[in-house]
């Protein structure tokens, strides 16, 4: 592989890499990743985040309240707000609705979420979209609000990213033209994984993104063991496999697009 690399979407401040975080960095250089997206859950990961990415900068964090917090977001929103307002972090998330586990009250997700996707406006960074057994209802708010505020990045930027996509190929489309890239994770690899297949053989290149969502959901061949950024190589190999295209395509394509998200040049 020769062209570029990008993970969009991992949690490397995690403490599952707190013995080796600076060799898993290592091997995810070592396989062509020229960056990686750090997303914090709340205000004590995006901190975190930042202070990883204040030190490589190939590393680019991102911050906001995680669903599963949106329990605390009285006592976290006027920090984030602070966070945010530095200009340091390139995305808002990651945030929205998880109704699978339902950690917190569905009314305090929907405030939390609300609120912070008219924070990512007034700061003018992209959204990193979480939605887990709500697609419908995660549609609903993202598409009420992405026609108030419209492409308010510019006319050839993205206004934000569905992580770890789980939707069908016609939710796919539908979120691309308000304006959103879908983001490929390792479960697309799994063998049963049929929605998660057709979902990265439609989606037009231009529109997608490969992640890990590190340490979770590593793909094969590493299914079952901790995830790490140089894994989404295996990512985008069975991505190009499945469209019967060249890794480097989907490689290229991907981190262009990450990088036209957020901001950053390659």
């Amino acid at each position: 592989m020769t062209a570029p690399v990008i993970d969009a979407h991992s949690h490397i401040t995690s403490r599952e890499f707190a013995d080796d975080r600076e060799a898993m960095l290592q091997r995810a250089w070592d396989a062509g990743l020229v960056a990686i997206v750090e997303v914090g859950d709340d205000v004590a990961s995006g901190m975190r985040a930042l202070e990883l990415a204040r030190r490589d900068p190939r590393l680019h964090a991102v911050t906001g309240l995680h669903p599963h917090g949106a329990s605390r977001f009285a006592e976290e929103r006027e920090v984030l707000r602070t966070l945010l307002e530095t200009g340091e972090y390139v995305g808002v998330g990651e945030i929205g609705l998880d109704f699978y586990r339902d950690r917190s009250p569905r009314e305090a997700q929907f405030e939390a979420f609300r609120w912070q996707l008219d924070l990512a406006r007034e700061v003018e960074r992209p959204v990193v979209i979480h939605s887990r057994d709500a697609d419908a209802e995660s549609y609903a708010e993202i598409s009420a609000w992405a026609a108030r505020v419209g492409r308010y990045l510019g006319p050839d930027r993205e206004v934000g990213m569905l992580h770890c996509f789980s939707g069908d190929a016609e939710l796919a489309a539908r979120y691309v033209e308000l304006g959103f890239l879908i983001s490929v994770p390792g479960t697309v690899t799994y063998q049963k994984n049929d929605r998660g297949q057709g979902v990265a053989r439609s989606v037009p290149l231009a529109a997608m993104l490969v992640e890990t969502d590190a340490p979770y959901l590593a793909p094969r061949p590493h299914r079952g063991t901790r995830n790490e950024p140089a894994y989404v190589v295996e990512t985008a190999r069975f991505v190009a496999a499945l469209r019967g295209c060249d890794l480097d395509e989907v490689a290229q394509a991907t981190a262009e697009n990450a990088a036209r998200l957020f901001g950053f040049s390659l």
